[in-house]
């Protein structure tokens, strides 16, 4: 059973079912695992009121994960090396990027600049893994977020726009809003309450 904790933090332990010592962080924190701890967290106590957005690697790359309650067994993240501690109602938004074109995998890559996350890269129909592309509080200001997709064999940019993150109060979710620098080649689509399918259409670069 979890340890009982501040509703506001998170307690991290080196070892699986929260034993040994842990080391507490608070919602507001932004940290990147010192180097003796790299990958050496291995289960997580979250408060009521928190919520642990983790990365695989310092780079915001890898796999990502969202815990929302208290996690005997992390180790599935492969290695904790970065995360950020959030209100419990702040929603991760995440990406999966896919090619309609019939191109190879991988061969494009679709790059977002976001605000609380960095810079992200996502290569097209490689897997079911999604990227976390930004952070957006439940009632929070709207969010706009560079993105640019290029094709990796000929390193032309096919499409250059921005998204446009707004939350939506009566569903209670994350909304793409399609404004006038959507990139016209792609599509989006919903697949959970934060969560979307981002689809290239067309190859052909804006003119």
């Amino acid at each position: 059973m979890a340890p009982s904790v501040n509703p506001t933090t998170v307690v991290f332990y080196q070892k699986k079912d929260f034993e040994g010592t842990g080391d507490t962080y608070a919602v507001g924190q932004d940290v990147s695992v010192p180097g003796s701890l790299n990958d050496k967290y291995l289960s997580v106590a979250v408060g009521a009121s928190a919520k642990v957005i983790a990365w695989q690697h310092y780079n915001e790359s890898g796999i990502y994960r969202e815990w929302a309650e208290s996690q005997a067994d992390i180790s599935d993240i492969g290695g904790l090396s970065r995360f950020t501690v959030v209100d419990n109602d702040t929603r991760a938004i995440s990406f999966l990027f896919k090619d309609a074109t019939g191109g190879a995998d991988k061969q494009y890559s679709l790059k977002v600049d976001a605000r609380d996350v960095g810079t992200v890269t996502l290569y097209s129909n490689s897997g079911d893994q999604y990227g976390l592309v930004g952070i957006l509080p439940a009632g929070g200001p709207p969010v706009t977020t560079a993105i640019y997709v290029r094709d990796e064999k000929s390193g032309v940019y096919v499409a250059i726009g921005s998204v446009f993150f707004q939350w939506n109060e009566e569903t209670k979710e994350v909304d793409v809003v399609e404004n006038d620098n959507w990139p016209e080649q792609l599509t989006q689509k919903r697949t959970g309450g934060s969560s979307f399918e981002i689809t290239l259409v067309d190859n052909k670069p804006s003119e």
